[in-house]
């Protein structure tokens, strides 16, 4: 154990010692000027500009129109809810009302109905009549499946148990026929049906984000009650109310309940407001950002997401008004705004939209982004780009995030900017008098989904989207989702990295340019070291003496496709550049260092499989060079067909794939796929990437070894359905 300790540390510091350096040789050798930015506040935007538009965004007016659109969670009436919804037509006026005509308020139906609670009431009627919860003042109390009903019963508690017990506890307790269920949550699958075989009429349940925290809060709950004979009502109370009941039921307390809802079917229609800032050249791929007014039409929450609506409605404001006084120039490519019923609206938008992604260069979503930070002790965060749609995107961010930091946040440091002399002053404070006086705080992660940059990154779309989006959230969801958690200092931030990174993108001058190809690259030189390269060299060094020609080669296409994707994010900015001579030659010269920096990864990753067949006695593996079915796959291209591109967005629920799976069950799961490899497939599929880079890309992504036989049957099994068209042979 002692000589194999010893080794292990022995080839360990040999590792790190050369990893360090090759990495300083290539650094200090070949991107001298990535040292010397270290620490800088650089943005592709000059301090004048960003001067101004510190002092004309407001964090208040945000705020202030923050509270018209949601200053409280009311139950919507009649018109609201058969004619205008409130949230559309509000922010259609508030657009209007700053003198911009370029704005659309679209309405349209759509398919189905959905239920929305109109009375709702919660008594306990003995051993002594006590309202617990209205409708009114408890907006989030009627579980979402709920149906009308009128229920008096007795109280029990049904812990948190399996069918089988729930149905032993029923006959044990000789019937549960009419009585009202105190459970822990809503009742889904198989506990829900053998609570509604037993004769439950309804359940009262909590939810809470942190019930200690907040012991008061209810967060909008869901149970499956529209599929119950008996049991078709839930009821949310807070933490606080359903404790105070378990206790009195605990300590053998008879509580009869009456619980009243009723619930109104209404036809479900989208309405949708678009505006924008018109570009001097609008054919050229321009910015879209993306907030949701609704999340579904019974929700409605402060923070979540009016407060990304009028942040993105300040930025209109502050952009639009600079540019008409003449303060700054209007930018070559148009800026849209997109406010939406989150994620089905967006994709009724786009699919109505004709050659909407053919417009755009970069979607930048923005999702509960208006919360106090230190009240929700949390963080603003970036949600990157995908790997399959790199873009220029994330560094450009992260240095508009980075610029709010260093400006209101350290001051400590030599390089940080001076503000006033002494004391523990934010450099360039970014901050309203009503709002807080906080340090500003942001984490950067991979790709993640669950809101409207999702629509753009899906590959029917192929629109590179970010997520700015604050977590944690300790009122998510809840019916105390109000104006008293957000804070116009934060909303004045967001706007201003929003409104930045949206200026330099749209109006990326050949001066601007440098600046921005150094942002993207030192992006994406942290990225590949805190992921691509160690991802490679951890497969070499577990690596057995037999896996290890494989490990080298899993790890080489590790550190290739790192490489390929920062490559493509500096190649995206031909999307947005002048296309001059200077600015080709500017983005093909960085992207010549970075294939130096490949060949320096290639080096030092075969270089230290050497060193770990050393250290196991064992023959150093070389790079394996392409079979010939590789090389064959080489040359076959797939690509979206034109008539999916925009219009589906669903391979499930596509009707010649569901006539397809139905005749072929099999054919999928016989390929030997998961779904992560099978998404991947698809995601990476862009007219550009070979069979076989597809194949090397899924493979590093998903962190799994695939075949080129396998990717090809999948592939097949697109092109047959019609959602691909193939140039070669597959």
């Amino acid at each position: 154990m002692t000589k194999q300790r010893r080794r292990e540390t022995n080839h360990t510091s040999i590792y790190h010692s050369r990893l360090v350096s090759v990495f300083l040789i290539a650094t200090t050798l070949v991107f001298p000027s990535i040292l010397s930015a270290q620490g800088a506040l650089e943005t592709p935007l000059r301090q004048e500009l960003l001067t101004l538009l510190t002092n004309e965004i407001s964090g208040q007016i945000a705020f202030n129109n923050l509270v018209k659109l949601a200053g409280a969670p009311w139950i919507r009436d009649a018109a609201d809810l058969r004619e205008d919804f409130y949230e559309s037509h509000e922010i259609y006026n508030m657009v209007r009302a700053y003198w911009i005509e370029t704005v659309r308020l679209d309405e349209y139906p759509r398919e189905g109905t959905f239920m929305y609670p109109t009375e709702g009431e919660f008594w306990i009627v003995e051993p002594e009549p006590r309202l617990v919860a209205r409708l009114g003042a408890d907006v989030a109390m009627i579980a979402y499946g709920s149906l009308s009903s009128d229920v008096t019963g007795e109280l029990i508690y049904v812990p948190q148990i399996s069918a089988d017990a729930i149905t032993r506890m029923a006959e044990a307790h000789g019937s549960f026929d009419g009585k009202v269920a105190l459970m822990w949550s809503h009742p889904r699958g198989d506990v829900f049906e053998a609570l509604d075989a037993a004769g439950v009429r309804a359940v009262i349940s909590f939810n809470a984000r942190e019930r200690y925290l907040d012991p008061n809060q209810v967060v909008y709950s869901r149970g499956s009650y529209s599929d119950g004979e008996n049991l078709t009502l839930g009821i949310s109370v807070s933490w606080r109310q359903w404790s105070e009941l378990l206790e009195d039921v605990e300590r053998g307390q008879s509580l009869v309940v009456r619980l009243h809802a009723l619930l109104e079917e209404v036809p479900d229609r989208f309405e949708t407001v678009y505006a924008w800032i018109p570009g001097t050249e609008p054919d050229a791929k321009g910015v879209i950002f993306t907030a949701h007014l609704f999340e579904g039409y019974t929700k409605r929450g402060t923070n979540d997401n009016m407060g990304g609506t009028a942040i993105q409605l300040e930025i209109l404001r502050a952009l639009n008004h600079l540019i008409q006084t003449g303060q700054i120039d209007r930018p070559r490519r148009t800026i849209s705004f997109l406010w939406p019923n989150e994620i089905s609206g967006t994709y009724e938008f786009i699919s109505r939209e004709e050659g909407l992604p053919n417009r755009l260069s970069i979607n930048i979503n923005m999702d509960m982004v208006s919360e106090n930070l230190r009240l929700n002790n949390s963080w603003l965060t970036m949600s990157e780009t995908p790997a399959h749609l790199p873009s220029y995107l994330d560094g450009l961010t992260k240095s508009m995030m980075n610029y709010v930091w260093r400006t209101n946040d350290i001051v400590y440091l030599s390089d940080s900017p001076r503000g006033r002399p002494g004391g523990q002053y934010f450099p360039r404070p970014m901050w309203e008098k009503n709002g807080s006086g906080d340090a500003f705080r942001f984490y950067i992660h991979e790709a993640t989904g669950g809101s409207d940059h999702i629509c753009f990154n899906n590959s029917s779309v192929a629109v590179p989207g970010i997520e700015l989006f604050t977590w944690p959230d300790q009122w998510y969801h809840a019916d105390v989702d109000l104006p008293d958690k957000g804070d116009p200092t934060e909303m004045k931030r967001v706007a201003f990295i929003g409104a930045t990174t949206a200026l330099a993108a749209a109006d990326l001058t050949d001066e601007r340019l440098s600046t921005l190809l150094d942002v993207v690259s030192e992006f994406g030189y942290a990225r590949v070291a805190e992921r691509g390269l160690p991802a490679a060299m951890r497969l070499v060094e577990g690596a057995a003496a037999s896996e290890l020609e494989t490990a080298l080669r899993h790890a080489l296409n590790r550190v290739n496709s790192a490489v390929d994707r920062e490559v493509g994010a500096l190649g995206s900015i031909r999307e947005i550049y002048t296309g001059s001579g200077a600015a080709r030659g500017g983005v093909d010269n960085r992207i010549a260092q970075w294939e130096l920096y490949r060949e320096g990864l290639t080096n030092q990753v075969v270089s230290y499989a050497g060193v770990r067949a050393r250290t196991l006695g064992t023959s150093a593996p070389r790079p394996r060079a392409q079979t010939s079915e590789e090389r064959r796959y080489s040359n076959v291209v797939p690509d979206i067909r034109p008539g999916v591109m925009g219009k589906q967005f669903y391979l499930d629920g596509f009707d010649a794939y569901d006539r397809y799976s139905e005749e072929h069950p099999d054919a999928v799961s016989s390929l030997g796929l998961n779904r992560n490899q099978t998404r991947g497939i698809l995601n990476f599929v862009n007219g550009e990437r070979s069979v076989t880079e597809i194949r090397n890309k899924v493979a590093a992504s998903a962190g799994d070894d695939l075949t080129i036989e396998q990717v090809v049957g999948y592939l097949r099994i697109l092109a047959q359905v019609e959602w691909i068209v193939v140039d070669g042979n597959l």
